[in-house]
């Protein structure tokens, strides 16, 4: 794979990993609600999912490449369904620091397995795959490569949008209703580009 490939191939991904998606906007309104450190265990089950997912693609492409069409119109229900509950979740959440009501933040597992559910990341790894670096033969060096690429791409903009939300957190001790709608609403937003893809 050349140069030039390798530097399109990272900023699509920064490209498409940095845009408002449920990973996100969950890590928004998370740390906005609980802060950063709170929500840490949430943001390393998204990477470890998003790793699993890239490595799944990569060395399943082939597969999946013929799996796709039959999984995606279940998948992009489920997925939506799920982050339908999650915004659910978000318009019912209490605010952090009220008394006897406090909310817990979301789990390592919450975070894990959106990534199964979550159709915009399983259609990344595949048409990147497919688009980048099987062009250029299976290599296992390459499936690995773009795993930790898109991982760091990911964790990165994962990163920038939950200390986005840390920053809000002193808004949101004022705000939180009107946090928490705008959230929910952003996550049905969500939910409803993965159904109309």
């Amino acid at each position: 794979m050349s140069v030039a490939v390798c530097l399109e191939l990272v900023v699509s991904a920064c490209a498409t990993t940095f845009s408002p998606g449920p990973n996100n906007i969950l890590l928004l309104s998370s740390t906005s609600t609980h802060g950063f450190r709170k929500c840490l265990p949430l943001l390393c089950g998204i990477w470890t999912g998003l790793l699993t997912i890239m490595l799944v693609c990569g060395f399943g492409c082939a597969v999946l490449g013929e799996l796709v069409p039959q999984i995606v119109p279940v998948a992009k229900y489920v997925g939506a369904a799920y982050i339908l509950y999650l915004a659910y979740r978000t318009l019912l959440r209490k605010a952090g620091g009220a008394e006897g009501g406090e909310s817990r933040p979301l789990t390592y597992v919450n975070g894990f397995l959106l990534q199964f559910l979550n159709v915009k990341i399983l259609m990344l790894g595949i048409s990147f795959y497919s688009s980048f670096i099987m062009p250029h033969g299976f290599r296992v060096t390459s499936v690995l490569a773009f795993a930790v690429i898109m991982a760091a791409c990911a964790g990165t903009g994962n990163v920038i949008w939950a200390t986005l939300g840390a920053m809000l957190f002193p808004i949101y001790q004022r705000y939180n209703r009107a946090i928490h709608v705008i959230m929910a609403l952003l996550l049905v937003w969500c939910a409803w580009k993965i159904v109309s893809i």
